[in-house]
Protein backbone atom coordinates (compact mmCIF):
# COMPACT_ATOMS: atom_id res chain seq x y z
CA UNK A 1 0.00 0.00 0.00
CA UNK A 2 1.45 3.32 -1.09
CA UNK A 3 1.74 5.88 1.85
CA UNK A 4 1.64 9.55 1.56
CA UNK A 5 2.30 12.64 3.87
CA UNK A 6 -0.65 14.42 3.33
CA UNK A 7 -4.29 13.13 1.76
CA UNK A 8 -6.42 16.19 0.62
CA UNK A 9 -10.51 15.07 0.77
CA UNK A 10 -11.78 17.42 -1.90
CA UNK A 11 -10.81 19.51 -4.54
CA UNK A 12 -11.91 23.17 -3.66
CA UNK A 13 -9.71 25.76 -2.81
CA UNK A 14 -8.75 24.61 0.92
CA UNK A 15 -7.31 21.52 -0.46
CA UNK A 16 -6.11 22.22 -3.99
CA UNK A 17 -3.70 25.18 -1.84
CA UNK A 18 -2.71 23.21 0.98
CA UNK A 19 -1.89 20.09 -1.93
CA UNK A 20 0.00 22.37 -3.91
CA UNK A 21 1.96 23.72 -1.02
CA UNK A 22 2.94 20.29 0.92
CA UNK A 23 4.04 19.48 -2.75
CA UNK A 24 6.47 22.23 -2.72
CA UNK A 25 7.48 21.07 0.43
CA UNK A 26 8.41 18.05 -0.79
CA UNK A 27 5.72 15.79 0.55
CA UNK A 28 4.27 12.90 -0.89
CA UNK A 29 0.35 13.84 -1.58
CA UNK A 30 -2.85 12.23 -2.72
CA UNK A 31 -5.96 14.28 -3.64
CA UNK A 32 -9.29 12.69 -3.47
CA UNK A 33 -12.50 13.51 -4.86
CA UNK A 34 -15.39 11.77 -6.36
CA UNK A 35 -16.44 14.97 -8.04
CA UNK A 36 -15.77 17.13 -10.77
CA UNK A 37 -12.13 18.61 -10.20
CA UNK A 38 -12.67 22.01 -8.25
CA UNK A 39 -14.96 22.09 -5.16
CA UNK A 40 -18.15 23.23 -4.55
CA UNK A 41 -17.85 27.09 -4.38
CA UNK A 42 -16.18 26.91 -7.29
CA UNK A 43 -18.40 24.69 -9.70
CA UNK A 44 -21.24 23.89 -7.80
CA UNK A 45 -22.12 26.77 -4.92
CA UNK A 46 -20.52 30.01 -4.39
CA UNK A 47 -19.65 30.99 -7.53
CA UNK A 48 -22.29 30.25 -9.80
CA UNK A 49 -24.84 31.45 -7.26
CA UNK A 50 -23.64 34.84 -7.23
CA UNK A 51 -24.25 35.22 -11.09
CA UNK A 52 -27.59 33.92 -10.96
CA UNK A 53 -28.08 36.35 -7.71
CA UNK A 54 -26.62 38.90 -9.74
CA UNK A 55 -28.73 38.64 -12.64
CA UNK A 56 -31.59 38.63 -11.09
CA UNK A 57 -31.04 40.95 -9.27
CA UNK A 58 -30.24 43.22 -12.47
CA UNK A 59 -33.86 42.38 -14.13
CA UNK A 60 -35.34 43.76 -10.70
CA UNK A 61 -33.74 46.70 -10.09
CA UNK A 62 -34.04 47.46 -14.02
CA UNK A 63 -37.90 46.51 -13.71
CA UNK A 64 -38.56 49.03 -10.33
CA UNK A 65 -36.51 51.90 -13.01
CA UNK A 66 -39.26 51.55 -15.24
CA UNK A 67 -40.62 55.16 -16.15
CA UNK A 68 -37.66 56.28 -14.41
CA UNK A 69 -35.13 56.36 -17.37
CA UNK A 70 -35.07 52.55 -17.63
CA UNK A 71 -37.17 51.47 -20.86
CA UNK A 72 -38.04 48.24 -22.00
CA UNK A 73 -38.44 44.81 -20.36
CA UNK A 74 -35.21 42.91 -19.44
CA UNK A 75 -35.01 39.49 -19.97
CA UNK A 76 -32.35 36.44 -18.96
CA UNK A 77 -31.35 33.94 -21.49
CA UNK A 78 -31.22 31.44 -18.82
CA UNK A 79 -29.35 28.70 -21.13
CA UNK A 80 -26.89 31.44 -21.86
CA UNK A 81 -26.41 32.56 -18.26
CA UNK A 82 -25.80 28.30 -17.10
CA UNK A 83 -23.40 28.11 -19.68
CA UNK A 84 -21.24 31.21 -18.68
CA UNK A 85 -21.07 30.14 -14.79
CA UNK A 86 -19.46 27.05 -16.31
CA UNK A 87 -16.41 29.16 -17.61
CA UNK A 88 -15.08 30.77 -14.57
CA UNK A 89 -11.66 31.35 -14.86
CA UNK A 90 -11.54 29.99 -11.27
CA UNK A 91 -11.26 26.37 -12.94
CA UNK A 92 -8.04 27.48 -14.58
CA UNK A 93 -6.34 28.71 -11.44
CA UNK A 94 -7.35 25.37 -9.72
CA UNK A 95 -5.88 23.30 -12.78
CA UNK A 96 -2.79 25.27 -12.74
CA UNK A 97 -2.63 24.30 -8.83
CA UNK A 98 -2.92 20.57 -9.97
CA UNK A 99 -0.41 20.91 -12.59
CA UNK A 100 1.84 22.46 -10.11
CA UNK A 101 1.09 19.72 -7.36
CA UNK A 102 1.54 16.76 -10.13
CA UNK A 103 5.32 17.99 -11.39
CA UNK A 104 6.19 18.78 -7.26
CA UNK A 105 8.86 16.14 -6.56
CA UNK A 106 7.59 13.13 -5.01
CA UNK A 107 10.02 12.79 -1.80
CA UNK A 108 8.74 12.42 2.08
CA UNK A 109 9.61 15.17 4.27
CA UNK A 110 12.47 14.81 6.38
Amino acid sequence: MKKYDLVAIGTGTAAAVAAARCRSAGWTVAVVDHLPFGGTCAIRGCDPKKVLVGAAEAIDHARRMQSKGVSGEPSIAWRDLMRFTRTFPYREWVESIADKTARAPRSSPG
